[in-house]
């Protein structure tokens, strides 16, 4: 059942009634994010989507969008936000948990979380967004774009890792299977132990530093990936003999068949990279996150991270317009539209000045920025310019653009140091959408505070 509120909290108990308000007045910026957020519409998605009278009572949507805003601005955990706020009553005033309730539990925040998905999230940075526009707090005359990575929460990626993890992931699911059809399950975990001894020998190999290390460790390599057959074919034989009989059981059998399909994967990229092909299309850099891929972004001290592309827009006051989460690493040239449109379908008009990196020169998108309404465009060409297009880039519209699209970095930074986009800690491309989108609501809640001020 969806519930907006606790039923106690327009009611004054004893111990609010006791308690002096200087211990849970809020801070001036907490304050105003609190009037922003009892705007009725970012409440509007949710119910128009999950309104039901069915059930136990769910976490009070006004609630779950409050800790939702304390979990990124605090840069907290599940785990660490219940006990902050269950401590502390400035954050329970703010959240609008009455004294004597208990805070929702880390697992019911994180279920509700992905009942909703990304759309959900994605909806209440609009009305965020609508609510600026309508205030007058944002006005929309210039919007600079940029790309960065968020990692995804796995470790460096090696094949035999890959192999390793895969067959313990597979054979762990094939042993929960045996136990619901009442099946012996001893012995389950000797291809586990197999991999171990041959990821350990690998670590023994490589303290050598001869030139016969690399050698070596191709070889063990190629033995964990047999061994690693011989794991798959007994999980398809399991599956074969079973006949799954209750929703539960039909999940158990495709999890691990879904297991199975990333193992073979991880076999043929062992395989490839063993017979000496190295580079390889859509590779596989773990077995939790399939979706995650290895990006090269050309920084020193990272030259390659494994996660998603994400794509920022920002127009002035330090407001994020618009976010995209990709697959892969699309080239920046392709994207510059992405971001355009988005913003259209925001502010109903064009940017009047648009700025980019270098990254994303192409002929198209400028003409293409043109022909939206764009007044001006600073993209500053890479390679060699002729003698009409030096002096348009030296001329001072395009210096200030320039010199203002330097500014998105610094934003970027922020994001990823407060707000939790340096690394995911939802896997799979869904759930890193949506990490970035409370990211981009806690940012934009925060701006909005101070713009109050101005």
């Amino acid at each position: 059942m969806l519930i907006l509120d606790y039923p106690e909290w327009s009611q004054h108990s004893i111990v609010s009634v006791l308690v002096p308000e200087v211990a849970y007045a809020l801070t001036p910026e907490l304050k105003r994010v609190d009037e922003i957020l009892q705007d009725e519409a970012f409440e509007a998605p949710i119910i128009e989507r999950f309104d039901t009278q069915l059930g136990r009572p769910t976490v009070p949507v006004r609630v779950y969008i409050r800790l939702i805003f304390l979990k990124s601005y605090l840069g907290l955990s599940y785990e660490d936000l219940v006990p902050e706020v269950t401590h502390n009553l400035m954050y329970r005033n703010f959240c609008r948990i009455p004294i004597e309730q208990k805070v929702p539990d880390e697992t019911a925040l994180m279920k509700i979380t992905t009942r909703y998905g990304e759309d959900i999230v994605n909806e209440i940075n609009r009305k965020l967004l609508g609510y600026l526009i309508k205030h007058k707090l944002v006005k929309g005359r210039k919007l600079r774009v940029d790309t960065t990575v968020v990692e995804a929460n796995i470790a460096h990626p090696t094949d035999a890792g890959l192999l390793y993890e895969g067959v313990k992931v597979l054979e762990k699911a094939a042993t929960r299977i045996k136990k619901l059809f009442n099946k012996n399950a001893r012995g389950s975990k000797k291809n586990t132990r197999k991999m171990k001894e041959k990821l350990q020998s690998i670590g023994k190999a490589f303290r050598r530093r001869t030139n016969d290390a690399v050698k070596e460790v191709r070889q063990i390599t190629g033995e964990m990936a047999e061994i690693a057959k011989e794991a798959v074919k007994q999980a398809e034989d399991l599956v074969r003999k079973l006949v799954p009989e209750s929703v539960k059981d039909i999940g158990l059998v495709g999890d691990l068949i879904d297991t199975a399909g990333k193992l073979r994967k991880a076999i043929r990229q062992s395989e490839e990279v063993n017979a000496g092909n190295t580079n390889l299309k859509d590779r596989l850099v773990s077995i939790h996150d399939p979706d995650a891929r290895p990006i090269v972004k050309g920084k020193p001290g990272k030259p390659v991270e494994f996660g998603y592309k994400v794509q920022l827009s920002e127009c002035e006051g330090g407001i994020i317009t618009g976010y995209q989460v990709y697959k892969g690493n699309p080239g920046d040239t392709t994207l510059m539209d992405d971001a355009l449109n988005e913003y259209i379908e925001i502010f109903k008009k064009p940017p009047r000045e648009m700025a980019l990196d270098r990254g994303y020169y192409d002929s198209k998108n400028e003409k293409s920025a043109y022909g939206a309404g764009v007044k001006h465009i600073c993209i500053p060409k890479s390679g060699r310019k002729s003698k009409t297009r030096t002096e348009f880039e030296n001329s001072r519209t395009f210096k200030r653009l320039k010199r203002w699209r330097a500014g998105i970095e610094g934003r970027i930074s922020c994001l990823k140091r407060r707000f939790g986009l340096r690394r995911s800690m939802m896997r799979g491309h869904r759930r890193t959408v949506m990490w970035t989108g409370f990211g981009v609501f806690a940012n934009n809640l925060r701006q909005a505070a101070r713009l109050m001020v101005i």
